[in-house]
C-alpha cells in the first residue's frame, strides 16, 4: 500500500498543480492532506476545488481553522486586526461559501488503519494545538511531550514546513514538508509518500519543481497583493527562496512596539534591515504561536 500526504499548500495552486502531476505519475493508493490548505496565496478557491474534485480526506491546519471561523469564534479575537492579518481576512472574504463550510468540517485528527505498516495518526501540529509543530531538531523529551497520548506507531504531521523523519520510543514521526511555502531552503513543492511493502512504512520525500516565477507574476490575482500590502513582499520571499521569512516576520512583529505593529510598511522595512538567513528572529523556533 502507498499513501501520499500533502500539507501546507497555503493557496499556492501552481505548486499544487505540479504535485498533482507527480502524484498521477506515482499513482498512490490514497492521498491525504495534512492541513493549511489556504491563505498566503490568492488561489484558495482553486485549491479547494481541486481537493473536492479529487475527494482527498484530511485534517484542519491553523490557517484553515482561523480563516473558517473568523466570524464565528470569540477565540479568534487575536486575529481581528485587519491590518496585521489582512491575508486572513482577504482569504475569508474571497473563499466561496461551500469551501468555508468544508474547512469548518475538517477534523483535528484522523487515524488511517493502514495495512502491513500499521495504523497512522494524522494531525497538523501537535495534539490539541495546530498552532505548534514538531521541529526536526526537537529533543527526545520534546518529542515525547508532543506525542503524549498517541498510541499509533506512526504519525504524520505538518505545520513546520520542513521535512522530517524521526523515531522516539518506537513511534515514527514523518513530515513531508510544504507544498506551497517550504522553509528548508528548497522552494520546490514538497510532499510525502509512505509505502508498506516491507511491513514497515518507508518514506519517499518528493520534491517537485514548478514555475515559481509564475506565483509573483500572478500574485495580484483578484486584488490579493493590493489588499495585503507590505506583507506580499514577505510572503513572496518565502515562496521564492524556501526560507521562513513569513513566520519569522510574524514572530518578530509580536515583540515590537505598537507604533511599529500598526505600520506594516515601516515594520517590513525594519525587519528586512535586521533579519534573514542566519539572523532569524526566532532562532529556528518554527512552531511559534499562530504565525506559521
Amino acid at each position: 500500500m502507498r499513501i501520499a500526504f500533502v500539507a501546507d499548500i497555503h493557496g499556492n495552486f501552481p505548486a499544487l498543480e505540479a504535485v498533482v502531476r507527480d502524484l498521477d505519475a506515482q499513482a498512490p493508493d490514497a492521498v491525504v492532506h495534512v492541513g493549511d490548505l489556504v491563505n498566503r496565496c490568492p488561489w484558495n478557491n482553486e485549491v479547494m476545488d481541486l481537493l473536492s474534485e479529487r475527494g482527498w480526506q484530511g485534517v484542519t491546519g491553523n490557517h484553515d481553522l482561523v480563516v473558517a471561523r473568523l466570524h464565528f469564534d470569540g477565540a479568534m479575537s487575536y486575529f481581528h486586526d485587519r491590518t496585521r492579518f489582512a491575508d486572513l481576512w482577504w482569504s475569508e472574504e474571497h473563499l466561496r461559501a461551500e469551501h468555508l463550510a468544508a474547512l469548518r468540517s475538517l477534523p483535528a485528527e484522523i487515524v488511517l488503519p493502514g495495512e502491513k505498516g500499521g495504523p497512522i495518526r494524522i494531525l497538523h501540529g501537535v495534539r490539541g494545538n495546530p498552532f505548534a509543530g514538531i521541529l526536526p531538531e526537537a529533543s527526545a523529551a520534546e518529542m515525547r511531550q508532543a506525542l503524549d497520548g498517541i498510541t499509533e506507531p506512526t504519525v504524520v504531521c505538518a505545520h513546520t514546513h520542513r521535512a522530517m523523519a524521526r523515531e522516539v520510543d518506537g513511534t515514527r514521526v514523518f513530515n513531508g514538508g510544504s507544498v506551497g511555502i517550504p522553509y528548508d531552503g528548497d522552494p520546490r513543492a514538497q510532499y510525502l509518500v509512505l509505502s508498506d511493502e516491507s511491513g514497515v512504512w518507508q518514506a519517499d520525500f518528493r520534491r517537485v519543481p514548478y514555475d515559481v516565477a509564475s506565483v509573483r507574476a500572478n500574485y495580484g490575482r483578484h486584488g490579493f497583493a493590493a489588499a495585503i500590502g507590505p506583507l506580499a513582499q514577505i510572503f513572496l520571499r518565502s515562496i521564492e527562496t524556501g526560507q521562513p521569512w513569513a513566520s519569522d516576520f510574524g514572530h518578530w512583529l509580536k515583540h515590537q512596539p505598537a507604533a511599529v505593529r500598526q505600520d506594516l510598511e515601516l515594520a517590513v522595512r525594519l525587519y528586512l534591515a535586521e533579519h534573514g538567513p542566519g539572523k532569524w528572529s526566532f532562532l529556528q523556533e518554527f512552531n511559534g504561536s499562530g504565525e506559521t
